[in-house]
C-alpha cells in the first residue's frame, strides 16, 4: 500500500462516481453469483474487482470449480456420485484440519449449485476429460465443471 494513501472520512464525501442498490466486492464465482441473484431480484448491481478481469479462486484454478454429488453432467458422463461420497473425498483431499461442517454444507448444495448455473445459461459439455486436470486424486474429472463469465454490471429486466 502506498504510504501517501489515506482514507477519506465519510462526512467529507460530497458525491459518488457510481451508485447502485447492491455493490459487490470481488468478481470471482461468489461475486458473480451474488450479482446475478441481486439483479434477478430487481437490484441495480455494481461489481468491483481489483484485478484486470474476473478473478477469484475459480480463475486461479483455470476456470474450474468443484461440483459433484450427482450432477446431471456427472450422470451424463456415466459417473454415479453422491453427496456423502463427495464429502468423504473432500475431507480426505483437504487433509488434517479439514472443516467437515463447511465441506458437508458445500456438498449438500453442490447439485443445486450446478443446476442454478445451468439455469443461468452456463453451458456444460457432457464429455469426460480422461486426463488429470490438477492435483486431485482419481475421483473423476467430470466433477470439475467449467464456468463462464457473467457481465460485471447487471440491471434487472
Amino acid at each position: 500500500m502506498n504510504a501517501d494513501a489515506h482514507p477519506t472520512p465519510a462526512d467529507r464525501i460530497t458525491n459518488w462516481d457510481y451508485e447502485a442498490d447492491v455493490v459487490i466486492a470481488g468478481y470471482g464465482i461468489a461475486g458473480a453469483a451474488a450479482a446475478v441473484e441481486a439483479a434477478s431480484a430487481g437490484a441495480d448491481v455494481l461489481v468491483l474487482e481489483r484485478t484486470g478481469g474476473w478473478g477469484g479462486a475459480a480463475a486461479m484454478a483455470g476456470g474450474f470449480i468443484y461440483l459433484g454429488g450427482g450432477t446431471a453432467l456427472q450422470q451424463a458422463c456415466g459417473f454415479d456420485d453422491s453427496v456423502d461420497n463427495m464429502a468423504a473425498f473432500l475431507n480426505v483431499a483437504k487433509g488434517p484440519g479439514a472443516d467437515e461442517n463447511r465441506i458437508a454444507d458445500y456438498c449438500a448444495g453442490s447439485v443445486a449449485h450446478f443446476d442454478w448455473l445451468v439455469q443461468c445459461g452456463v453451458p456444460f459439455k457432457p464429455v469426460f476429460w480422461g486426463r488429470r486436470l490438477g492435483p486431485w486424486s482419481d475421483r473423476g474429472n467430470a466433477s470439475r465443471e467449467r464456468i463462464g463469465m457473467v457481465a460485471p454490471r447487471l440491471r434487472s429486466a
